[in-house]
């Protein structure tokens, strides 16, 4: 029996919304990671520590998401997840590995102020794992779109070979992911600062900006070889205007970025993210894993994707308030921090 398809669609949609929100908050403590590991100059430790205030009340609370979309798949999708955790479990490990390290790293250090040592090693492992999970979630991305993840013809699915996984499109997107939290990182430090750690900041935003520059245009040539099928819907399918409309708002990042004109970065920066994602997205619809199982063959019965969307309504019901009220708390002291 056909699952109904606007069922699935929105059990879809509820995972991209779930995307967005773990890709702009989560993605920006990941960022905050990259630039601890980076601090440098003469105000090095004030990077550190206007990092380590930013992320400190709501780190947690960001990777809510990360747990929702895990959610999401076992429940709408399980099919998909089945796949998705057999072909992937190398990478998938090392997110797993690097979000485990993070967290306690982040955490211990703040605690360890009379051990010197200990502490800059535990901020060590903090920034280096900040790095080693956005680069791995980005390299399974290129994984599964460039087709790499099969099933084993018994109703299973193989291990990806590690000839797929170190692939060329597949490390190019880890580390377009790696640039792209760096970037919304930096913007929003950017805000949240003043004076000359503002202006560190700026063109620590304006590096990472370049960086997601440079590993899109070595990604979409590489993206034609290697996972044609994403390249077309990209370059010349559904998902063009939202790439104009990414390469619009990446100059217009540039350009508030560059003229300091602090209100518009944040929401420019986030505008950007957003659209990269929804642009990758809709080149993937409508497989789940590329191009053996879509979305429609993965989902589970009407019946548990009626469960699920009513419980999601009751669950938002009640998250997404709270989330907007931590916020509005621990981030909206700075004049020019926006309203959350």
């Amino acid at each position: 029996m056909t699952t109904d398809p606007t069922l699935v669609a929105l059990a879809v949609l509820s995972l991209l919304v779930g995307l967005s929100m773990y890709a702009v908050f989560a993605g920006a403590d990941f960022g905050g990671g990259v630039w601890d590991l980076l601090a440098a100059g003469e105000r090095k430790d004030e990077q550190r520590s206007a990092i380590a205030r930013a992320m400190g009340p709501v780190w947690e609370a960001n990777h809510v998401w990360i747990i929702f979309l895990i959610v999401v798949l076992f429940t709408a999708f399980p099919a998909a997840f089945a796949a998705l955790c057999i072909g992937l479990f190398a990478p998938l490990s090392l997110v797993l590995l690097g979000m485990i390290l993070r967290g306690g790293g982040f955490v211990l250090r703040a605690h360890a102020e009379d051990e010197p040592l200990v502490q800059r090693y535990l901020g060590f492992v903090f920034s280096v794992s900040s790095v080693i999970t956005p680069f791995a979630l980005g390299w399974c991305a290129g994984v599964v779109a460039a087709g790499a993840l099969q099933p084993d013809g018994k109703g299973g699915w193989l291990m990806v070979p590690w000839s797929e996984l170190l692939a060329p499109f597949p490390i190019v997107t880890g580390l377009l992911a790696v640039c792209i939290c760096s970037y919304i990182a930096a913007t929003f430090l950017t805000v949240e600062t003043e004076g000359a750690l503002r202006e560190d900041f700026r063109r620590r935003a304006l590096f990472a900006g370049g960086g997601v520059a440079l590993f899109s245009a070595i990604g979409l040539p590489l993206a034609w070889s290697e996972a044609p099928e994403l390249s077309h819907e990209l370059l010349m399918g559904r998902a063009l205007p939202l790439v104009v409309l990414a390469g619009v708002l990446a100059l217009l990042g540039f350009i508030v970025t560059a003229s300091g004109a602090w209100s518009l970065m944040r929401p420019v920066a986030v505008a950007f993210v957003l659209v990269v994602l929804w642009a990758w997205g809709a080149a993937q619809w409508p497989y789940a894993v590329t191009p053996y199982l879509t979305f429609q063959e993965s989902a589970s019965s009407d019946a548990m994707l009626t469960v699920y969307l009513a419980c999601l309504a009751i669950g938002a019901a009640i998250l997404v308030p709270s989330l907007i009220y931590l916020f509005r708390v621990f981030k909206g002291s700075h004049p020019e921090a926006g309203s959350w």
